[in-house]
């Protein structure tokens, strides 16, 4: 794995535990907008599932053989104990796209649902993280549910616009 995405992973990770302000504005860039209010992460259950990994690690992408997001985040709303989750892949080139093709993080993620050892999501989004040049220039962006720019990210984490230009 890619330190520099790895760093930038575990950086995204952790924001999303300490800022409750970061979590609210990343889940209303998803289909689970509406749900942001009521929506636990859950993270000490992740932790718990993933062991000695980091607990944000979508730990399905080691025996898939890489088709997996690397990045799991999975919620609850606890009145209703649905559970949702957000595949999220963040790449700086198109170099890393080869694996978003045919739609395999999709497929992967509904194979995931409603599992024990995936705390049995039973709704999902991919999303990417990647410069905005990316998105709007490379069409196999469009495999992903969401695209979010790193441009809209480095308010919250400044790390993005480095990692940005040093892949210019």
């Amino acid at each position: 794995m890619n330190n520099a995405f790895s760093g930038l992973d575990e950086i995204f990770a952790s924001k999303l535990v300490e800022s409750h302000e970061f979590r609210s504005w990343f889940l209303s860039r998803t289909k689970f907008a509406r749900l942001w209010p009521l929506a636990r992460l859950l993270q000490a259950e992740q932790q718990e599932a993933q062991g000695a990994d980091p607990w944000w690690r979508n730990w399905r992408s080691e025996s898939a053989g890489r088709l997996a997001t690397r990045m799991l985040f999975i919620f609850e709303v606890e009145q209703t104990k649905l559970r949702f989750a957000l595949h999220v892949e963040n790449v700086t080139s198109g170099d890393n796209l080869s694996a978003s093709e045919k739609g395999s993080y999709r497929t992967l993620a509904q194979a995931m649902m409603n599992q024990e050892c995936f705390l049995n999501y039973m709704d999902f989004e991919t999303v990417l993280l990647a410069p905005q040049a990316l998105i709007v220039g490379d069409a196999r962006t469009l495999n992903f549910d969401r695209r979010i720019p790193y441009e809209t990210i480095t308010g919250f984490i400044p790390q993005f616009n480095q990692s940005q230009r040093a892949a210019a």
